[in-house]
């Protein structure tokens, strides 16, 4: 009985980014409980890898390609999701990203791309998917943060900076939109994902020190994540305006990047 609560078929996904990393692990996840999963990324080899897998496994899913940050890329993604399947019950906002700079290094462009990537995105996406669900009177919005919106990392000011706005942004939707959608963030320690593992690569013996700076010693698996949003994405879930930690304990900086003082 508990586990049939978290049979989402019949309901559809739309998941940004999710070509690879956190977004294609949620996506697989979705699909599996008995989501049809709407995925999209700006790389059409990796967004149609990802629905392919899924199919494959015997879920459902549709390939789009289109960038977040894009107004009409979202448009187009919203009505064709509309068109091809009637209706829009979940959508991941999991885009995100910005370029590695010290403090006095970060350009204007640089700090407003890393605002958009990771706020304009949710807002596009999240405004256009909305009246949706509440003429269907039910819709599930999660967004992807970071440890980073409530501490600091170095050579990271303008990512710290934007994950913050996107949880005080869940936090305002999920007053607005309540009670037909549900508004909820799931801020991120370090996932083992191919991105992470390019970085740690290049610096021998980082892997090991970010997983003892973080109290269960070990990376975040991204099909975690997928179940907590299927989770959330229950009829009966009581959870709006949250922000849950998925991060192995960290309450502080866990990255072993050498950045030195000025």
């Amino acid at each position: 009985m508990a586990l049939e609560q978290f049979n989402l078929e019949g309901q559809v996904a739309i998941v940004t980014g999710a070509g690879k990393g956190v977004g294609q692990g949620i996506a697989r996840v979705l699909a599996e409980a008995g989501a049809t999963v709407v995925g999209t990324a700006r790389t059409e080899s990796d967004i149609v890898a990802t629905i392919s897998g899924i199919e494959a496994a015997g879920g459902k899913g549709l390939a789009l390609v289109a960038d977040a940050m894009s107004r009409p890329d979202g448009e187009r993604v919203v009505s064709t999701a509309i068109e091809r399947f009637g209706r829009i019950d979940i959508l991941i906002n999991n885009v995100g990203g910005a370029k590695y700079a010290r403090f006095l290094d970060i350009t204007d462009e640089d700090f407003k791309l890393a605002f958009d990537w990771c706020v304009s995105s949710t807002f596009i996406m999240s405004q256009l998917v909305a009246p949706h669900m509440i003429e269907a009177g039910r819709g599930n919005i999660v967004n992807i943060s970071s440890g980073a919106g409530r501490f600091g990392i170095r050579a990271l000011a303008a990512y710290c900076t934007a994950k913050g706005a996107l949880e005080a942004l869940t936090r305002a939707m999920a007053q607005e939109l309540a009670p037909k959608i549900r508004v909820n963030a799931i801020a991120l320690g370090s996932f083992a994902t191919d991105g992470l593992q390019s970085s740690l690569d290049l610096m021998p013996g980082s892997l090991e020190k970010m997983q003892e700076a973080t109290p269960l010693h070990r990376l975040g698996n991204v099909e975690d994540l997928g179940r907590l949003c299927v989770y959330l994405s229950t009829a009966d879930c009581y959870a709006t305006n949250a922000i849950f930690h998925v991060d192995g304990g960290i309450d502080s900086n866990n990255s072993p990047l050498p950045i030195p003082d000025y």
